[in-house]
């Protein structure tokens, strides 16, 4: 009976301190923080606003369309730039993975790229592609395809030689060994490369933005920062964290869905 009821409270007590509603609490303890500074010392809405007036302007936006008019062109140029870039660098990789002479030839270019500070190519892609979203996804897929080209080379070289040699060995043809060996070891690292891609894409569009652009956060962020207006530019950051977040968490559910699968080919 003592070991159950120590059993009961153990798990009673994982449920109530859980890590999910420990994340919670801290982001509302951060909130009271962030609100407290902001009722208390002088000038502070001033230099970081406060989370009531965010959840003001948040609502004012939203009923004026002016959060919706905004978020879309972002969004767009941030999914277009992180699949883009996945495809970019997807076959990147694969090409750099399976040719030595391809992958001697573009290392030193692909590093230089990936040296480059995207915030000093902003302008240069606005000069070249315009103010419109053109520039603003090819920015994003400079800085996503890198991480996806490395991800996709190291994910194809690092397949085990034994499991290749055992297909062949029962004369798996090409569709077999893709669907059984290859697929299956890229999975991790290209969802590994997503979950970083999210943000990098993200932030090549509101660069992008902030350097040239006639809508988006970013922009939202610029023109707020012109007339001293923290409270617009604040709840714009915010609302791009959340953006980040509900993505990243997308493909997490994708992570979970694909992990059966990946199990069930494993063992065919």
């Amino acid at each position: 009976m003592k070991s159950e009821a120590a059993a009961v409270s153990g798990t009673a007590r994982r449920v109530r301190f859980s890590p999910r509603l420990a994340s919670w609490l801290l982001a509302l303890a951060l909130i009271a923080i962030w609100q407290a500074a902001a009722d208390a010392v002088p000038g502070m809405t001033s230099l970081a606003s406060s989370p009531l007036l965010v959840i003001e302007r948040l609502a004012a936006l939203a009923a004026n369309g002016d959060l919706w008019r905004n978020l879309l062109p972002t969004l767009e140029e941030t999914f277009g730039g992180l699949a883009l870039g996945l495809i970019v660098g997807i076959c990147g990789g694969v090409l750099m993975a399976r040719s030595r002479f391809a992958a001697s030839m573009l290392d030193p270019y692909v590093i230089g790229i990936n040296g480059v500070p995207r915030v000093a190519l902003g302008p240069f892609f606005v000069v070249w592609f315009g103010i419109g979203i053109l520039s603003k996804i090819l920015l994003a897929v400079s800085i996503v395809f890198v991480v996806v080209l490395f991800n996709t080379r190291e994910g194809i070289e690092s397949i085990d030689p034994d499991l290749v040699d055992a297909l062949r060995s029962m004369r798996a043809n090409q569709w077999q060994m893709l669907r059984h060996v290859t697929i299956p070891s890229l999975v991790p690292w290209l969802l590994a490369s997503t979950k970083i891609g999210i943000g990098l894409a993200l932030t090549g569009a509101v660069v992008g933005e902030l350097v040239g652009a006639s809508a988006g956060l970013g922009w939202y962020i610029t023109n707020s920062l012109n007339v001293i207006d923290m409270t617009g530019a604040v709840t714009a950051l915010l609302v791009m964290a959340v953006v980040a977040m509900l993505m990243y968490y997308a493909v997490l559910v994708i992570e979970r869905r694909l992990s059966v699968w990946r199990s069930e080919a494993g063992t065919r």
